[in-house]
């Protein structure tokens, strides 16, 4: 009966998943529709009040350190909402509309409501990344008008197709590198390397590139694996032979040498100065953002105009977390990071460590840590360090109670 149930619960997760991932950014959907926002919005509330009947109401429900930092970055988030009111007169009905994506935060909470198990959590991962394979052949193939896409152009000697989702395609990669190194089944091994090579050749993307070797050096660190050491070494002396010697980082490292030789005018230099200074309205911004720019806002219009001079949230990474939520949300992620990086007894959770590396190595350059199309792959990540927390307890109670014989 429980699997049966089950099954529609994860079914349904799935499907809020798909609308906040906006349908892996399908192009068939007018920017002018209402319908996707409006079922954004929808599932957000839902899942707002189904947070707050698990926080106050469920019986069983016992609250740990991470739970308490998800219930503090939705108040950095609902926070910000006076200060974009009292600085740039955005309405705070508006700010509650244009902060949508954010709400899927709370599916953190309507995983715990229905408890589900690690393993449930990683088949919704699974299914999710096989889709991201397809929509990353599909582009390919559509290219250069992919089907499902909400940046796509050619660059560094290869194409580029980006859609909301990719960061289940780390997750999912990672996932199967792990089990690669438990298991030695060398199909684990191959959905890796797909992954992998999607992620880097279909998006030549430098932070990709290092997040996934990174990565992937860290879950065979913390294998079990009898020369891990020799062989972590060995892959990362190859990689750098590989990337100086192989025509095909050419493009990269051009643009390397480029951003290196005019460092000190690199556009993202001066785009931290604008978040960090210009853009602050006094100490309350400071604390709590300037909020999240609503359509035809003031907010949006001074963002426009850092915007026209090449300044983007997008490229100074928690900076631009910063100039949403201040110090406060910026305070949390930081935590966020600890929780992921301190966890014990990670033998099922390596990918998990992974993937958070893989967004920390973007959250100065880039903007993984609020895309829209990788906060659903963050918040499921952040319910597996729960499961990672609740299966320490145990193994404690057990060790206590062998100890106690």
């Amino acid at each position: 009966m429980k699997s049966r149930s089950y099954f529609w619960v994860k079914a349904m997760i799935i499907l809020i998943i798909f609308i906040f991932l906006q349908f892996f950014s399908y192009t068939g959907i007018s920017e002018d529709s209402k319908v996707l926002p409006t079922a954004i919005f929808g599932c957000g509330m839902l899942m707002m009040l189904l947070s707050i009947n698990t926080i106050l109401f469920k019986n069983d429900f016992f609250i740990c350190g991470l739970d308490k930092l998800v219930i503090l970055f939705m108040a950095a988030v609902f926070l910000s909402f006076f200060t974009a009111y009292w600085y740039w007169g955005q309405p705070i009905g508006t700010s509650l509309l244009s902060y949508r994506l954010f709400y899927i935060y709370f599916l953190y909470f309507v995983l715990v409501y229905f408890q589900l198990t690690q393993k449930e959590v990683e088949q919704i991962i699974l299914i999710i990344f096989f889709l991201t394979l397809i929509i990353f052949v599909i582009g390919f193939f559509t290219f250069p008008n992919p089907t499902f896409t909400m940046r796509s152009e050619e660059r560094r000697n290869g194409i580029t197709i980006f859609f909301d989702g990719q960061g289940f395609t780390f997750l999912g990669a990672f996932y199967y590198l792990q089990k690669y190194f438990k298991t030695f089944n060398l199909l684990h091994l191959l959905y890796y390397a797909i992954g992998a090579i999607f992620l880097f050749f279909l998006t030549q993307s430098r932070m990709m590139l290092v997040g996934m070797g990174l990565g992937s050096v860290v879950i065979l660190l913390l294998s079990q694996l009898r020369y891990r050491y020799v062989f972590a070494f060995a892959g990362l002396a190859m990689g750098i032979l590989v990337y100086l010697t192989s025509g095909v980082f050419e493009g990269i490292k051009e643009q390397n040498a480029e951003q290196a030789q005019f460092a000190g005018e690199d556009i993202r230099v001066q785009a931290y100065s604008f978040f960090l200074n210009d853009l602050q309205g006094g100490w309350p911004t400071v604390i709590f953002g300037n909020g999240y720019p609503a359509k035809g806002s003031k907010l949006e219009t001074i963002t426009y105009y850092g915007q026209d001079k090449g300044f983007f949230t997008s490229d100074v990474g928690l900076t631009g977390l910063f100039s949403f939520f201040g110090i406060f949300g910026e305070i949390i992620w930081i935590l966020f990071f600890y929780k992921a990086f301190s966890m014990v007894n990670t033998q099922n959770f390596t990918h998990v460590k992974a993937y958070f590396l893989m967004i920390f190595i973007t959250a100065f350059t880039g903007y993984s840590i609020f895309d829209p199309g990788y906060m659903p792959s963050t918040v499921i990540a952040l319910y597996l360090i729960r499961c990672n927390y609740e299966e320490t307890k145990v193994i404690e109670r057990v060790g206590d109670f062998l100890r106690k014989q």
